[in-house]
């Protein structure tokens, strides 16, 4: 079972994809990079652009630093907009997270 998960490498890189594990190898779907805007936003960036990541990235766990939940909104967003490829209209997500102004 695949779950929506924030990793953050042992690289500095924060990703939120679909985790399935499969004892010391976490395999990515849909990765994104996140990536904070001067604007305060948050931007998904495909991860790996370039290459065939249609069945997902494997990663050692020992090359994670931690794994997180994301916020709801940010999950749904991820979700809708890079799962399920549909437009979200914008909407203003809330969570200390993602608030990069003070």
């Amino acid at each position: 079972m695949s779950v929506v998960k924030i990793a953050r490498l042992n690289t500095g890189e924060e990703i939120i994809a679909n985790i399935t594990v499969d004892g010391d190898i976490l395999n990515f779907k849909d990765p994104c990079v996140l990536v904070p805007s001067q604007d305060g936003k948050l931007l998904f960036v495909k991860w790996l652009p370039y290459a065939d990541t249609s069945n997902g990235i494997p990663i050692n766990i020992k090359d994670i630093m931690f794994l997180l939940n994301p916020l709801k909104d940010l999950e749904d967003h991820y979700t809708g907009a890079v799962v399920n490829n549909l437009f979200i209209p914008q909407k203003k997500v809330s969570g200390p997270v993602l608030s990069l102004t003070s």
